[in-house]
């Protein structure tokens, strides 16, 4: 008999990202354990600051109603640098909660100044040191060396898998990645007809868990993610989301002028968040062909970073 996918052996760490696939991995590894995660399994949510409200309510609906703890981690400075900022706890995080979470994008910001410069396509470190190596450092201090990371790559994200494996046989990290989702042969037609019903599409009136993430895919965790392309963005903020923070940061980092290369003051090279603005006051040139949709879950995107 075929062992299980979903029969996840500790110590492990389950990475929540606050989507849609992620949540349903967690959901089958819970029942593939009777409904209750074995005490060296670990989940964890690593918050930036900057996850939409949607996705906050989402993760802690998943562990209030399935009744598995979920540890809210963020990421702080392990060493104080100028004179506001204050001394930082030496574990390098710190756990929150729910209502606790930062939603003004501290965390992210507070890594922005000590970096001087901001993340982008091919630096992005907003990823790897508020997400990867903080739950890392959770892990750590719980008294574990090395673990699974089950990381929710589905079957139908093939050439992410392979790029994962590629990383699990390089032997780099602390963590060997398993992707329960690609073995198990689930798709993304799967987990959204888990969350929405028989149509698999947002939005629905039917909900057979009783609750969904409640976002587009184009809308993603992260409520401006520079990894979006410019079109969605446009086409976000012309709706109403609120670019100020990302606008604020490029401004910012750019005064600071401690950068010789441009691109790192900005999150992309072809655009600032400036221009996204303006061209979102024009909306009729936005058209829908420009608005690509993404299975947007922050650390998946990254190229399942996600520890």
């Amino acid at each position: 008999m075929t062992a299980d996918p979903f029969l996840i052996t500790g110590p492990a760490l389950i990475s929540c990202s606050g989507g849609r696939t992620s949540a349903y991995m967690l959901w089958r590894i819970l029942q593939a354990h009777g409904g209750t995660l074995p005490g060296d399994v670990v989940v964890a949510f690593a918050n930036t600051g900057k996850e939409r409200e949607e996705t906050l309510r989402f993760v802690h609906e998943c562990g209030t109603r399935w009744g598995v703890r979920v540890r809210w981690v963020e990421w702080r400075p392990q060493h104080a640098m100028d004179g506001d900022l204050l001394a930082a706890d030496p574990a390098g995080f710190e756990e929150v909660g729910y209502n606790s979470a930062s939603r003004a994008g501290e965390p992210f910001e507070d890594m922005v100044r000590r970096k001087q410069m901001l993340p982008n396509v091919t630096m992005r470190f907003c990823t790897t040191k508020l997400k990867v190596d903080t739950m890392r450092r959770l892990m750590l201090s719980l008294g574990h060396q090395h673990w699974l990371n089950p990381v929710g790559l589905r079957y139908d994200e093939g050439h992410r898998v392979l790029k994962q494996l590629a990383r699990n046989d390089a032997g780099k990290q602390r963590y060997k990645a398993v992707m329960p989702l690609a073995t198990g042969r689930v798709t993304k037609p799967d987990v959204m007809r888990f969350w929405l019903g028989p149509s698999g599409r947002f939005p629905s009136s039917t909900l057979p868990q009783g609750f969904d993430l409640g976002l587009r895919d184009h809308e993603g965790n992260c409520d401006l993610c520079f990894l979006k392309g410019r079109g969605a963005l446009a086409r976000l903020i012309a709706d109403g989301a609120d670019a100020g923070w990302w606008v604020r940061m490029e401004a910012e980092t750019e005064a600071r002028g401690k950068m010789r290369d441009r691109r790192m003051m900005r999150f992309s090279k072809d655009r600032s968040y400036a221009e996204l603005v303006r061209d979102a006051a024009q909306p009729l040139l936005i058209t829908d062909d420009m608005v690509d949709e993404h299975d947007a879950e922050c650390g998946l995107w990254c190229g399942s970073l996600a520890a």
